[in-house]
């Protein structure tokens, strides 16, 4: 039987099956048990499970509850996939008048779909070439270091020269009370102008780390072919030029 998914207005879902946990919400007052003072906690749930074909009982519970819309398929599902925001190296076969080359994206997504997804739409957009996608891995990485945008296409202004990914590999050793502690490995993707300025990138933002009891010391850091990353704003940490 073919797998059919949907997002359905609870009153055309009648014989469906619910593809998630749909839950009642509320919020309650509570005092806090240290100041006294009366705070707001929400509460919740669940009115039907995963998996449930829907009756004209269940969509009225739904509705009672102000839920208009559920995403439902036409056959009860087992498995649920999680999601979360990961990065993904996404690689392209790509075909243009200079000939065939590859070339490599990293992408912030929750899924190896939605990172294809994704990665295919923005070179729709941005790219005049044939292309297709040929590889989608988990990439793994603690920190990602990125020189300012106005600085780097400044430098980029020159067509003969180009920023650059560098890939460093950090031990870091937590020392714990004046004793050797824990220690472990971190990935840093940091992006500079060369090998040099990338390891004064790296140190001067971890130069910065609020906790002065981390020692870091380089392990390997390799050039890698990468294009761009695609990343929110939030989880980079920009340097300048000028700082380093």
């Amino acid at each position: 039987m073919e797998l059919i998914k949907r997002k359905l207005n609870v009153c055309d879902a009648e014989g469906w099956y619910l593809m998630q946990d749909e839950f009642r919400y509320w919020s309650e007052d509570i005092a806090d048990g240290d100041t006294g003072e009366m705070v707001s906690i929400e509460r919740n749930k669940i009115l039907i499970k995963k998996g449930a074909r829907l009756t004209l009982i269940d969509l009225s519970t739904l509705r009672a509850n102000g839920i208009k819309d559920v995403y439902v398929s036409n056959v009860p599902l087992k498995g649920n996939q999680e999601k979360r925001l990961n990065l993904w190296e996404t690689v392209l076969k790509i075909w243009s008048q200079k000939g065939e080359s590859k070339k490599t994206y990293i992408v912030t997504a929750e899924c190896p779909a939605e990172a294809e997804k994704y990665i295919s739409e923005w070179h729709e957009l941005n790219v005049e070439s044939d292309f297709e996608l040929i590889k989608v891995n988990k990439f793994v990485c603690n920190k990602i270091i990125k020189m300012y945008d106005a600085e780097r296409e400044e430098y980029e202004e020159n067509e003969s020269k180009r920023i650059k990914w560098y890939k460093c590999q950090l031990y870091t050793l937590f020392d714990e009370d004046g004793d050797n502690g824990n220690s472990s490995q971190k990935i840093t993707l940091c992006q500079a102008a060369n090998f040099e300025k990338a390891l004064k990138a790296v140190k001067f933002v971890l130069g910065k780390d609020e906790y002065e009891s981390v020692y870091n010391t380089f392990k390997l850091v390799q050039e890698q072919k990468i294009e761009e990353v695609f990343i929110p704003d939030e989880k980079v940490n920009y340097y300048s030029e000028i700082e380093l």
